[in-house]
């Protein structure tokens, strides 16, 4: 088996490693994955859930007095992801 080199091995080696992460996928994946998110959406599914993310976490404090700032950084990433989708979506709509 060889051996895997990455950004822990030691020496030059671990230095020159390549990134361990996917290729970053075209812009046509890349709208044909906005044109995905957006027929999900558009369906009776897609409203309810996107309705129950806004509710349940985006419409939410990501932080409040006497949590841990680790809570806001978490919470804010939840909501991140759920712009994210509805920025996908729109894109696709006006793109």
């Amino acid at each position: 088996m060889a051996e895997i080199i990455d950004i822990n091995t030691d020496g030059w080696e671990g230095v020159n490693a390549q990134s361990p992460l996917p290729e970053e996928e075209g812009e046509g994946f890349q709208a044909e994955l906005d044109r995905s998110i957006a027929r999900i959406m558009e369906s009776d599914d897609g409203r309810i859930m996107i309705d129950w993310l806004c509710g349940a976490f985006l419409h939410q404090p990501t932080w409040a007095p006497g949590y841990s700032t680790d809570f806001g950084f978490f919470r804010e990433g939840q909501n991140t992801l759920i712009r994210e989708i509805l920025l996908r979506s729109e894109r696709a709509k006006n793109g």
